[in-house]
């Protein structure tokens, strides 16, 4: 019992005392076999019986149990449906879709082709049979029958008595007219949605801070469109048959779109839309056209336009004005985001040099090799034989020693290497972080919690665990690899542990 209390107070150090970490709640195995929950206070909140889990929002978790039933607990453990009461439940926003297990009968061609007709619109089809809309309580909204058809579009749609339901949240109706929905998709959390009409696309925002920021837009581009990426002030829509992409401006609450084949879409860490079709990349000015980048780019304005031939010309644009070409060089091969104005480029039986978007020369040496600079201002360069700097946007070496290698690893952070392997940390100013006795650099050695830096490192087989915003203090080392989860703990094997180094029992 004691020792219960002192890793229940223990954990509380993580969440309780401060109240900054993500009140969350997360599934444990000790087998690899079965599953238990617990929460961030280090209790559990259920017996480890479950096989498979799938976390829901603003529900709980679909569970598996030791006899391959599906059912539902809530996140504080408490079961909300019964495993065994349906054969299949699959989450849609925060309401289920559920199916029984029944006896299949054979049907004649003739009724089954009738059956099907019946249930088509343009584009899906409605199923009449065994199939339930649930609640976050598992309480039944609509099941589906001769009279009520059902859609599993990303919304749950519903057809009755010529009607079609769209429901989104937790069973609350979006929409409610005789119109036909071909479709009915969102984003994550149903932050966005859009539903595709006979006649128009309808587009919803939901802010949940302000409902006067609530968004409904007619869109009067026909297509099947899906959510590509989303920000805070606004959203990528795409239909890749028609290749029609729209963006949806939030602040002004209007729509725009292009005609352009693409995949995916993200915005970067200064705020360009980045449209991308497997090896192309464009950016994306709100209301302009995309503009394809196949070198080095900061915005849609100002960028290098790398020609076909190898050593140029190649055209540079700053702000939107041409500056003239590069000629007798060398550019980075694919698209590139410099976050300053000034690149390297390889002269033509010199070397390496730093130019920017006006043209010219900024820094007065030539490299071995030299790399963009990063986000602190930094890039690594080779200027000897003998090894890799660090230098400044002047051109000052920061490193009083050259190194066998440099990688810059996130944050303010870099890992430097010498001969043999072994390395260790330095931040932006070369200033000596860890000494060089580390022989192992997970892939993400910089992890992110509730806004909150670790860095691991790795040391002979053992890890270690350092938190960035305490002055690199060591909260705890293992054995083995560490990783952190996005749930909230580090996990070691089947080994769990808090933010403080204490190991979940």
């Amino acid at each position: 019992m004691k020792k219960l209390l002192v890793l229940v107070l223990a954990m509380m150090l993580l969440v309780g005392c401060s109240q900054q970490k993500k009140d969350t709640t997360f599934m444990v195995t000790r087998d690899n076999t079965l599953y238990a929950l617990y929460n961030q206070n280090g209790e559990r909140l259920t017996e480890y019986s479950y096989k498979t889990f799938e976390e829901v929002s603003g529900i709980g978790y679909i569970v598996t149990d030791a006899n391959d039933q599906k059912g539902v607990i809530s996140d504080k453990g408490d079961e909300i449906i019964k495993p065994g009461t349906y054969e299949t439940l699959e989450a849609v926003d925060e309401m289920l879709y559920a199916t029984k297990k029944v006896e299949v009968k054979k049907e004649k061609k003739d009724d089954k082709d009738k059956k099907e007709e019946k249930q088509t619109t343009p584009t899906q089809t409605f199923i009449k049979n065994n199939l339930y809309v649930l609640n976050n309580k598992g309480e039944v909204l609509y099941s589906a029958d001769e009279k009520t058809g059902i859609m599993k579009s990303g919304l749950p749609i519903i057809l009755k008595d010529n009607t079609y339901i769209v429901l989104y949240h937790n069973g609350e109706i979006l929409y409610n007219d005789i119109q036909i929905v071909r479709y009915a998709n969102q984003y994550k959390n149903s932050t966005s949605v859009i539903l595709g009409l006979e006649k128009n696309e309808n587009y919803y925002y939901f802010d949940k801070q302000d409902e006067k920021n609530n968004i409904e837009l007619t869109i009067n581009e026909k297509g099947t469109f899906q959510f590509l990426a989303q920000n805070d002030k606004g959203v990528v829509l795409n239909d890749e048959a028609t290749k029609s992409m729209i963006y949806i401006d939030f602040e002004h609450k209007k729509y725009y779109q292009n005609t352009i084949a693409i995949k995916e879409a993200s915005f970067d860490s200064t705020g360009n839309i980045v449209l991308t079709n497997d090896n192309k990349t464009f950016v994306y000015e709100v209301g302009k056209a995309p503009v394809l980048m196949t070198s080095y780019y900061m915005s849609a304005y100002t960028y290098v336009a790398r020609s076909t031939d190898i050593y140029g010309p190649h055209h540079i644009f700053k702000d939107g004005k041409s500056t003239g070409d590069f000629e007798n060089c060398q550019l980075y091969p694919v698209a590139y985001h410099v976050y300053y104005e000034i690149f390297p480029v390889y002269i033509r039986d010199k070397g390496y040099q730093y130019y920017n978007f006006d043209n010219k020369k900024v820094i007065d040496k030539t490299f071995l090799a030299a790399e963009p600079f990063d986000a602190n201002g930094r890039a690594i360069v080779k200027s000897k034989e003998e090894g890799y700097s660090l230098i400044d946007e002047t051109g000052k070496v920061l490193t009083k020693d050259v190194y066998n290698q440099i990688k810059y690893i996130g944050s303010s952070y870099y890992a430097v290497y010498n001969e043999n392997g072994t390395f260790g940390i330095l931040d932006k100013d070369a200033g000596e972080i860890f000494p060089m006795e580390y022989t192992s650099l997970p892939t993400e050695a910089i992890v992110n919690y509730d806004s909150h830096d670790y860095l691991i490192l790795g040391k002979n087989g053992r890890s270690f665990v350092y938190d960035i915003e305490d002055e690199m203090k060591e909260i705890f080392s293992h054995e083995g690899s560490v990783t952190l989860s996005e749930k909230g703990y580090f996990k070691v094997d089947n080994q769990y542990f808090t933010f403080e180094g204490e190991e979940i029992k």
